[in-house]
């Protein structure tokens, strides 16, 4: 999901590998290395919507429609008419196939809709269409989408999350479609040769494919999860693109000889989801205290080494400026503030402090800012004790709702829409299992002002979102800590474009000087 006047510009690769005098010519590569710092765990967006995730399947599950550079949403698997507000229709591409030689059908582009829906299916990605009404196929080659209610922010969502699988083999797995055992087939630019939750993805290049056909032969994704063993793979050539570098090393990367780091802005929130159902975080004065103790310019900093900034607004960056421009919302700000904190914790049932135990994942950015975090609230008398366990267990458990308690939470976004952000943060949907909204906020009357901002355009939009926004700095159920560039390195063997939006990147990318 690595997805506005600042956000649409691309960052352009166009590098070349120079040859000394009398050097021979370095060799076309057809195929390349891609380092991650996290193992995907499906390859269905239902059941890995994350990350590491998502990024394969982009390169093999084509979305019904897409977003160009400057966000705005294009054709793709279909063209879209709009016979009323609430309705579009759309028609297929003539002649396409998936990768398994089978062709596309309405019905399995329906499907791949609707299924999402289904709560058998515990879609990670239903908070997305919660504003579908019905999915219908027509004929042979349209699909008919009803609206609850006029959506304009449907086509920005679904060309994050509507990817299309064929019916058959979706409706045989709904809950482990995208597993190792099971696997995918789409019609995008690569198809899936092997998926090992230990071993690796490797992609071949998609026969079938609609499109132009990728320079790309081969894509292997190799899992490497220390920072510093990942930047030694690609400077070692071992490993030739990564988008797996954390922008507080940038400056490690910025200097490696025959690499490029690039930085743009990022469609993501960095923030602390305090789950305010039982214990001290129930009490709104704890975490108005907790806001006020953490100092989030010292952790945007720390963590992103310039190449990001504080956070304010429970909104990735790109849609804040998308939808304000320069004229920002005035709310409730939590300025860091200890004797503000220490104030608040005194109208708290916890005058005296507490103790949380507070799970985190062992490897990545979530023990660096959770050990901030810790020596920020014992300053107050908070005492945080980390528990940290195996990524893969920690992001089971949290996505199972299981003990929840403090979590760091860094979530990238496809849009610039903020009904796709909003949802996960307090609908009531997200808040259970395998949903988003880890903090448990939610009421009827947020539902409802969701309901509203999904059709809601101009500044009946900018009112709604104020309003959401509002609400949320006044109850604090979550802190917002930063909002980081995305960063990803590049051997100069090779270029691509890298931008906010789009995501065709192992579609573009080609040897240098082809």
């Amino acid at each position: 999901m690595t997805y506005a006047k600042a956000a649409t510009a691309a960052v352009v690769l166009a590098l070349t590998t120079a040859c000394s005098s009398g050097a021979s010519p370095a060799q076309t590569r057809d195929s390349l290395v891609w380092g991650l710092a996290t193992a995907p765990n499906s390859l269905d967006i239902a059941h890995g919507f994350n990350k590491s995730s998502t990024l394969v399947q982009s390169a093999v599950l084509d979305t019904i429609v897409a977003l160009d550079s400057t966000g705005k949403p294009v054709p793709r698997l279909a063209d879209w008419t709009q016979p009323d507000p609430a309705t579009y229709l759309f028609t297929l591409r003539k002649g396409i196939r998936f990768s398994d030689g089978t062709p596309l059908t309405a019905d399995d582009a329906a499907f791949s809709l609707s299924r999402h829906l289904d709560p058998k299916v515990a879609s990670q990605a239903a908070s997305y269409f919660t504003g579908v009404k019905r999915v219908e196929a027509v004929g042979e080659d349209q699909v008919r989408v009803t609206m609850k209610r006029p959506s304009p922010a449907f086509l920005a969502v679904a060309a994050t999350a509507w990817q299309v699988t064929p019916r058959k083999l979706a409706e045989a797995h709904p809950k482990d479609l995208g597993s190792p055992e099971v696997g995918t087939v789409g019609t995008g630019p690569f198809r899936v040769s092997r998926f090992s939750l230990t071993s690796g993805v490797v992609l071949e290049r998609n026969p079938s494919y609609w499109g132009k056909q990728p320079a790309l032969r081969k894509v292997e994704f190799k899992t490497i999860p220390d920072p510093e063993t990942l930047r030694l793979a690609v400077r070692s050539g071992e490993v030739d693109a990564t988008d797996g570098l954390n922008v507080r090393d940038a400056r490690k990367w910025t200097n490696l000889p025959g690499v490029k780091a690039i930085f743009y802005p990022g469609n993501a929130i960095a923030y602390l989801s305090l789950a305010l159902k039982s214990g001290p975080l129930k009490d709104p004065h704890v975490r108005k205290a907790i806001a006020h103790a953490v100092d989030r310019k010292a952790v945007a900093q720390l963590m992103t080494a310039g190449h990001g900034t504080p956070a304010t607004i429970m909104l990735p960056k790109p849609q804040i400026t998308a939808l304000y421009g320069d004229d920002l919302p005035g709310l409730p700000e939590h300025a860091h503030d200890l004797a503000a904190a220490k104030a608040e914790l005194a109208k708290s049932g916890y005058p005296d402090g507490f103790e949380l135990k507070a799970p985190y994942a062992s490897t990545g950015d979530t023990g660096t800012v959770m050990q901030a975090v810790a020596a920020d609230l014992a300053k107050i008398g908070i005492r945080l004790v980390l528990e940290p366990s195996p990524p893969d267990q920690y992001v089971s458990r949290v996505m199972e709702h299981d003990r929840l308690s403090i979590q760091f939470v860094n979530l990238a976004y496809g849009t610039p829409e903020p009904i796709e952000v909003l949802p996960d943060l307090v609908s009531r949907a997200s808040a259970e299992p395998q949903g988003f909204n880890f903090s448990g906020y939610g009421t009827a009357e947020t539902d409802r002002r969701l309901d509203v901002l999904s059709s809601a355009t101009g500044e009946e939009k900018k009112t709604q979102v104020t309003a959401l926004l509002k609400e949320i700095a006044e109850q604090v159920p979550y802190v917002p800590l930063y909002s980081a560039d995305y960063a990803a390195a590049l051997s100069e063997k090779f270029t691509v474009g890298f931008d906010t939006w789009t995501v065709d990147t192992f579609a573009n990318l080609r040897p240098a000087g082809r």
